[in-house]
């Protein structure tokens, strides 16, 4: 299928003030609202999560995904990727809760991940590249004039919900957006039903002792808000100056407020890291937090919590904190 696609204007990767996929096109001509017939594709028009408006006026049916978050809206569709990322992209498409060994077969798109080969995306002939903001901005100049780039950024569970709305738009699968959406939204509904949000958590991550922490506007800590007590906030924007909703944290505060279950997201970028809690308990102040002391530090799987960032990443993060917070309830 030839997919004509055409970017409009492109703004500066620092204007993040329209919220991924809010501007939809009016229906065409003769079309009537509501669900569109499978056959018919009414022509498309979003804003990405960097200010860019596309434009597509064919459905999208081959995706290649150079961030994780593409790879949790494929399979929420339904959908196979026409090539990925490797390292953590390659990782979260082989979980069992993806594709399996079914993702291990998925070809590759070699480079880095913040330098995609545009070779390999190109060889694959998608429709639409889904990437990450800040990260493959470079990416819609090398790839300009063949294949529309997405640039995403959900920062709250709700812009995962939003984002993956469009997509199913895009892809002709409004069904199966919809039913994902309601899916994760049950589950949370009934989460927060039955938790009791009695124990204190918290999300931090890091490669070393340096650590950053999740906070309450962060993507995993407006999950963890809803099931659970979670104090963590940013206090002074300038702690936070492009509102991702982390923030670095030290030791010291985190002793202060003495989390009950610690969610440790660890990153490596050389062979033979230790996990970030492995390293933590060479310092004597870890020893002290009651999480530590009562065996409550958990090494979550960071190409999921951390990079999955859509519906299905952010359900499988409500299970495991669920079994963790609430060991005789779930």
């Amino acid at each position: 299928m030839m997919l004509t696609a055409n970017l409009l204007a492109a703004c500066s990767a620092s204007n993040n003030n329209h919220p991924a996929g809010l501007q939809q096109s009016e229906p065409a001509a003769g079309s009537t609202k509501g669900e569109a017939p499978e056959e018919s594709f009414d022509p498309q028009q979003m804003v990405d999560a960097s200010g860019a408006k596309l434009e597509f006026d064919s459905k999208v049916e081959k995706v290649a995904c150079v961030v994780s978050l593409c790879v949790d809206i494929m399979a929420e569709l339904g959908m196979v990727p026409a090539a990925i990322g490797e390292s953590g992209v390659r990782t979260i498409a082989t979980a069992e809760e993806f594709y399996g060994e079914q993702g291990t077969t998925f070809p590759s798109i070699g480079g880095s991940f913040f330098e995609p080969n545009l070779e390999d995306i190109i060889t694959v002939k998608p429709d639409l590249v889904i990437g990450l903001l800040g990260a493959h901005d470079s990416l819609r100049e090398g790839l300009a004039g063949v294949v529309p780039v997405y640039l995403a950024q959900p920062k709250t569970y709700t812009d995962s919900i939003t984002l993956l709305e469009t997509m199913g738009k895009l892809t002709g699968r409004t069904g199966e957006a919809k039913a994902a959406a309601e899916r994760f939204l049950g589950k949370l509904d009934e989460a927060k039903q039955k938790a009791p949000k009695d124990k204190k958590a918290l999300i931090m991550y890091g490669s070393d002792v340096n650590f950053s922490i999740v906070t309450d506007s962060g993507l995993g800590g407006s999950v963890l808000k809803e099931i659970s007590h979670y104090p963590f906030k940013v206090n002074d924007p300038s702690e936070d100056p492009y509102g991702e909703g982390s923030i670095q944290y030290s030791l010291e505060k985190l002793l202060e407020e003495n989390p009950d279950v610690i969610f440790v997201e660890s990153y490596s970028y050389s062979p033979g890291t230790k996990a970030l809690s492995g390293q933590m308990q060479e310092l004597p102040l870890w020893s002290k937090l009651k999480a530590v002391q009562e065996q409550n530090v958990i090494e979550v799987r960071s190409p999921i919590w951390g990079d999955g960032r859509g519906t299905r990443s952010l359900g499988i993060l409500i299970d495991e904190a669920l079994e963790a917070l609430y060991p005789d309830k779930f």
